[in-house]
């Protein structure tokens, strides 16, 4: 991916890399489709990385900051970083970043040097960094580096990905048959599925809103003007979809997809509290896959998933009576593989408050450097975790 010159960008650091002079280049602009079609190209990239992205984070105070690391003009590795300030003091957040294309040595290495220096330029206090779902190693490069494992707020660690690469008709035969069969009756009962538009983001939202009462959790977003924010960010480029399930007019069920590169993620849903007997959340989730499946999408995200329950499944254990009824194996019943996630990990550049976090947090530290181990090992086999990528190599 060629770099195109624009007068966004900023010269910031120009290295030797293997014979080769890397430059890297800033940006603080909403706008940056060069960026994001490096992203939609490379099977590392991710719609957090993305300016979309960071545009539909507005709304909440985020501001971006982008770093791009280009070799004879182009693009090879790059991070963008989302901050914003409380109490006067800048946090930063790195979804699904550093992205660094493999079969450059060094090049990992050279782009967190430039992630700690922007850091520091930043005035951030704390940065937290998750690296690319599909990248195993550069969490030990972030290890190495003076990130340390994240204790400041949960960050997703597992997922569920069905693979769509076989076509449709091979995602179905690897459903459950209980799932086969609820569709088939929520089809007999009338049940239709309906595209959504920006009109109706504020009835998806209540959906969404039941749901999360029902579960006695908090929404995420908190109100349906973020959505409306993330909507008005990525519908240009045809990167949402909302979907409907209704019945004579009255929405059963909803989900919101994010559309990037070759990824399908279902990243928000709800249901109403009644209905359910009608099967509508099969019906919609089927429904999805399929037009995922006949949209040239390879792989459909499910978001989350819990990191025991894949730890189990991977090693091929039997899952304990409460897993069995957890609400992830509505999304197991659709077949698919777990996916654990790289860790995410926290950087301080002032060397006190690094001290600190090591002294008051040094038992779960040590304890979830054992776990990481643990999940590491069962990460690297490549038989169990399709397009594992090491940016080193």
């Amino acid at each position: 991916m060629k770099l195109e010159p624009a007068g966004s960008y900023e010269k910031v650091d120009q290295s030797a890399l293997g014979g080769s002079s890397a430059i890297a280049w800033a940006s603080r602009e909403s706008e940056d489709p060069c960026w994001d079609r490096f992203l939609e190209e490379t099977p590392l990239g991710q719609f957090q990385q993305s300016a979309m992205w960071a545009r539909s984070k507005e709304s909440e105070g985020w501001k971006p900051v982008r770093v791009l690391v280009t070799v004879e003009g182009e693009i090879l590795a790059g991070f963008q970083i989302l901050w914003r300030s409380s109490w006067g003091l800048r946090m930063g957040y790195l979804s699904k970043g550093p992205v660094v294309v493999p079969g450059h040595p060094g090049l990992a290495d050279l782009t967190t040097a430039l992630l700690r220096k922007t850091v520091r330029g930043e005035g951030l206090w704390a940065l937290v960094a998750q690296p690319p779902d599909a990248c195993l190693q550069m969490s030990g490069t972030l290890a190495v580096n003076g990130f340390m494992p994240n204790m400041l707020g949960r960050v997703n660690d597992a997922t569920w990905i069905v693979d769509l690469r076989g076509g449709f008709e091979a995602v179905e035969r690897r459903m459950g048959r209980t799932t086969r069969r609820n569709v088939r009756q929520a089809v007999s009962r009338g049940l239709k599925i309906r595209e959504g538009g920006r009109q109706d983001v504020e009835s998806f939202f209540e959906l969404m809103l039941s749901t999360c009462r029902r579960q006695g959790i908090e929404p995420n977003p908190p109100d349906a003007r973020h959505l409306l924010s993330l909507w008005d960010a990525a519908h240009p480029a045809g990167s949402i979809r909302l979907f409907f399930v209704e019945q004579e007019g009255k929405l059963l069920a909803g989900q919101l997809w994010i559309a990037f590169g070759k990824t399908l993620t279902g990243w928000k849903k709800g249901w109403a509290a009644t209905g359910g007997e009608r099967n509508p959340n099969d019906l919609s989730l089927y429904e999805g896959l399929k037009w995922a499946a006949e949209n040239d999408f390879e792989f459909c995200d499910f978001s989350a998933f819990d990191r025991q329950m894949a730890l189990r499944i991977l090693a091929g254990e039997p899952l304990s009576p409460q897993q069995e009824g957890s609400r992830h194996m509505f999304h197991v019943r659709f077949g698919g593989s777990p996916r654990l996630l790289p860790e995410a990990r926290v950087y301080f550049p002032n060397p006190l408050i690094r001290s600190a976090y090591r002294v008051v947090f040094r038992k779960r530290l040590q304890q979830a450097e054992r776990e990481l181990k643990l999940g590491q090992g069962m990460a690297s086999d490549r038989s169990r975790q399709k397009l594992a990528i090491d940016p080193r190599q």
